[in-house]
């Protein structure tokens, strides 16, 4: 049967990360241990070999080769260590001497003065073959030490770290769970209260406690998280209570005019003209509106599309300024900009947002008051300054004045306080543009707006 979706939870898998790292350290140093006991071993017992192969050439050399009718065991006993033994064979090969029955049969005569080591099965043996010769005399020495015992002693060891092993293991991976799951306690609580927020909980936060670890930056990250979303959900709330709010009025005047006309229209040329009038003015409002909050749409989604080119700064000005005069004839404007100063932006958006601009600086302008352009090469930057002594605005407002559907005007008067959604398209335009927008303004003494736009 396949196990499918087969999931380890994040402690089990920290525990077992940690168990596997701690037994691969464990292995390294026991094989260490183990490798380097061997070696000593193996070490000593070449050491003993030689030093015995020593007192045997020693004892040799005092009966100058002579081993006739002297007590062979009076005189090499004492030369036999433990789980050593050793022989003595004449040139003809024939054994002078054995220490022991039981010494397999190796070569007397081969591999001379080096120390060699057998490993045959559970066979391990260590022994030097030396040649003496004194005279007329001509012996072979093979001494041979049984590792048997250190190698009983290096399984042993073996097997009790295996053990030790298997139980530091596991105990490394409960201990692993038990702390793993103490330092994730955290994040149960953070699941636990995010699963409780929705869109009527927003403002519900989660409680930050610690030294400023990981977990607590996850926490503090994701109230942030939280702060903007309950932020957007507020103006996305306000937002839509807004387009409601402009649209239901103009549906409302058109309700209204379609009904008269219903009424009383269709006998009265006078009543059908005028609402005709206001049905046509109504749908242009209704049409700037949908346009504005399309480009706002799209503006938010990243889709609005910019088609940069060069072109002159002064006659783009002055063009807005002409079709300003047409309705506000009357209101004195004034363009100080060089000439020949070109910018490379998209014109159209360019023009849209010192139209913006110009228009608040008109409406809230008296008859007599004055609006002043000026156009100022900064770095690489074009700033224009459009400044007016009009109304003003009031301090507590100037943050706001670019939120949508935002109103220094709360009595929402469409002739003075339009829809409350020009600046935020201008200052869209000017991000777009990679600009900024700022705005300097006193209560009755007018206002000043500072856009910067990359010349190139």
């Amino acid at each position: 049967m396949r196990i499918r979706n087969f999931r380890l939870s994040i402690k089990l898998r920290i525990a077992l990360l940690y168990a596997i790292i701690f037994s691969f350290i464990l292995i390294v140093l026991n094989a260490s241990v183990l490798y380097g006991l061997k070696y000593y071993l193996i070490y000593q017992a070449f050491s003993d070999i030689q030093n015995q192969s020593d007192v045997i050439m020693e004892k040799l050399k005092e009966i100058d080769g002579v081993i006739g009718n002297i007590d062979k065991d009076l005189l090499f006993a004492s030369s036999t260590g433990e789980n050593m033994y050793f022989k003595i064979t004449d040139k003809h090969g024939n054994i002078v001497y054995r220490s022991s029955s039981h010494m397999i049969d190796i070569p007397y005569d081969k591999n001379l003065n080096s120390l060699t080591k057998i490993e045959r099965d559970e066979t391990h043996i260590a022994y030097l073959n030396r040649k003496y010769v004194e005279g007329g005399s001509v012996l072979y020495i093979q001494v041979a030490e049984n590792l048997k015992s250190q190698y009983f002693f290096l399984k042993l060891l073996f097997l009790l770290m295996a053990i030790s092993d298997a139980m530091g293991v596991l105990v490394s991976f409960f201990a692993g769970y038990f702390i793993t799951g103490r330092a994730l306690r955290p994040v149960d609580y953070m699941v636990r209260e995010v699963h409780a927020i929705d869109e009527k909980k927003l403002n519900k936060r989660l409680s930050i406690s610690g030294n400023n670890d990981e977990l607590s930056k996850l926490a503090a990250t994701f109230n942030d998280m939280l702060d903007r979303l309950e932020d957007y959900f507020k103006r996305q709330n306000a937002f839509i209570s807004n387009v409601s709010h402009e649209l239901r009025t103009p549906l409302s005047i058109l309700k209204g005019y379609i009904e008269l006309i219903d009424r009383w229209g269709k006998d009265n040329k006078d009543v059908l003209e005028e609402s005709i009038g206001a049905l046509k003015k109504e749908e242009q409002e209704m049409e700037i509106l949908i346009e504005r909050l399309l480009m706002l749409a799209r503006g938010d989604n990243k889709t609005l599309n910019i088609n940069k080119k060069l072109f002159n700064v002064y006659e783009l000005i002055a063009e807005i300024v002409r079709d300003a005069k047409v309705i506000f004839n009357e209101k004195n404007i004034e363009i100080f900009c060089d000439k020949n100063l070109e910018v490379n932006a998209d014109r159209n958006l360019i023009k849209e947002l010192l139209r913006i601009i110009l228009d608040n600086a008109l409406k809230y302008t008296d008859v007599d008051g004055y609006i002043k352009i000026s156009v100022e090469e900064v770095d690489k930057n074009v700033a224009i300054i459009i400044k007016d002594n009009g109304i003003g605005i009031p301090q507590e407002d100037i943050p706001y004045i670019f939120d949508r559907f935002y109103r220094v005007d709360k009595a929402r008067n469409k002739e003075t306080g339009g829809m409350g959604l020009g600046l935020s398209i201008a200052k869209l335009i000017v991000e777009l543009h990679g600009g900024s927008i700022e705005v300097r303004s006193k209560l009755n003494e007018g206002s000043e707006f500072k856009i910067t736009i990359p010349k190139v």
